[in-house]
């Protein structure tokens, strides 16, 4: 027989305030609802440097006495309004047993850039990452934050990948508020890269040029990643304007997609610094 205490109720007012957060945790209900949510003080604080502003901000009765958190919550005059304080019971359950829970902030979803938007904020050559039906939510949030170590221009997310999914998020560190996303249809992506004048590279696991001794422009660069088990399709593996491959030990199938991407990255970055 389970002995545990069951969870104290949980008043109406604050019922209303964690449904507004469990109506995120799906695809459906961020897009009926405009907006994410973000767990724990420093994703909040790596928000509010990068310029975002919550719509809501939950923090736990006993974490709001904590000093960087106070410190945090007072540091502008536009987010105290915004604060709600509410039984840390009730946000640990809300958070899966998650600590970093006990501080969880709404934010309105960001409006998609369209394509020459996002080149219009990097000057050329901008290097790209394009994530395509990447479906695993920890490797999306593994890959905003690999492109953004990576100085990427934007990450240009097509079909399945979500990088506003709670696990996205988290797994981002807060890179995903630093860094331009869009969404491109898959039907128009590599002809709208041609136009803007961006050379697409399908990064494949074992049917492209070895990365090393591969060649490409040294000018705007987009790499296409796709996904965990299939990689990239067909369509855009012959699409693209060129396929590179990392060495693999024949043991291996494939690299991890965050670890491909950064190794692809990092090597796309050091030829345009180089030249």
């Amino acid at each position: 027989m389970n002995s545990s205490p069951m969870p104290a109720p949980v008043s109406k007012e604050f019922g209303h305030l964690f449904e507004q957060v469990r109506r995120v945790a799906t695809a459906k209900g961020r897009a009926e609802a405009g907006g994410f949510a973000a767990e724990g003080r420093r994703m909040l604080e790596r928000a509010l440097r990068a310029g975002w502003v919550p719509r809501l901000v939950l923090v736990g009765q006993a974490t709001a006495q904590e000093r960087e958190l106070a410190a945090l919550l007072g540091s502008s005059a536009a987010i105290e309004p915004l604060v709600r304080r509410v039984p840390d019971a009730a946000l640990l359950e809300l958070a899966g047993g998650r600590r970093a829970g006990l501080v969880t902030a709404l934010f309105d979803l960001p409006s998609s850039l369209a394509l020459p938007a996002l080149l219009a904020l990097r000057a050329p050559p901008a290097v790209l990452l394009v994530a395509v039906d990447v479906e695993e939510p920890g490797n999306v949030g593994a890959l905003v934050r690999t492109a953004l170590a990576c100085d990427a221009a934007g990450v240009i997310c097509v079909g399945a990948t979500d990088p506003f999914h709670p696990k996205a998020v988290r797994t981002s560190l807060g890179s995903l508020f630093k860094l331009p996303i869009a969404r491109v249809e898959p039907g128009v992506l590599l002809s709208s890269l041609r136009a803007a004048g961006i050379y697409s590279l399908a990064a494949v696991a074992r049917e492209g040029e070895a990365l090393h001794r591969a060649s490409w422009p040294l000018g705007s660069t987009a790499l296409l990643v796709g996904n965990e088990s299939r990689g990239l399709e067909q369509y855009w593996r012959e699409g693209a304007d060129a396929r590179v491959s990392i060495d693999l030990c024949r043991a291996a199938d494939s690299f991890c997609v965050s670890a491909a991407a950064a190794i692809c990255l990092y090597e796309v970055q050091r030829r345009l610094i180089a030249s």
